[in-house]
Order: structure tokens, then C-alpha cells, then sequence
């Protein structure tokens, strides 16, 4: 359903018309039949437009996932000192 931004003629109205809240004379409503009554009577009715999806990202912005990695080696092995390696979930004994 298409959502509709609605202007009063009256620019600092705020209250209920059609079934649509407004505040400071600016209204919401995906409502197709408040949508012909409002154009009809003479108030600005401008479509909402939905282009971006919400998984696109903006041009300007690099997506979240493109951060630098650490692709430093990892050692598998035991600790080099000799040192018994402990669970860090579980204290050491």
C-alpha cells in the first residue's frame, strides 16, 4: 500500500481528519480512500517514495561487511613455554 504524505491547508494544524493524525499541519496515511477525500478538499498530497530497500546501502557508504580482516597466523600449538593451556570458561585448577 503506497504511503501518502499529507499538507493542511491550515500549516500548524494538529488533530485527526479522514482517520489521519496530524501534527503541525503534516500527515501519514497509506489510505487510498483518505487519500481522494484530502485531494478533493484541497490539501497537498505528496506520494512517499520507498526506493531504497533496507538491505541496499547508499552509494556514499561502503557496506558494513568490508572492514579490513586480521589475517595474522594463529599458533595451534601448545603454549611455547611449556605452559599448560586452561579452558578460559573454567578457572584453572
Amino acid at each position: 500500500m503506497p504511503q501518502h504524505t499529507i499538507k493542511t491547508p491550515v500549516a500548524d494544524y494538529t488533530g485527526t481528519v479522514a482517520g489521519v493524525r496530524f501534527t503541525a499541519g503534516r500527515g501519514e496515511t497509506g489510505d487510498e480512500n483518505a487519500v481522494a477525500y484530502f485531494q478533493r478538499q484541497g490539501y497537498t498530497v505528496t506520494p512517499v517514495e520507498d526506493d531504497i530497500e533496507p538491505d541496499e546501502h547508499p552509494a556514499d557508504d561502503p557496506p558494513v561487511d568490508t572492514a579490513p580482516v586480521d589475517e595474522t597466523a594463529v599458533d595451534a600449538s601448545p603454549a611455547a613455554d611449556g605452559a599448560k593451556r586452561t579452558n578460559r570458561r573454567t578457572p584453572a585448577k
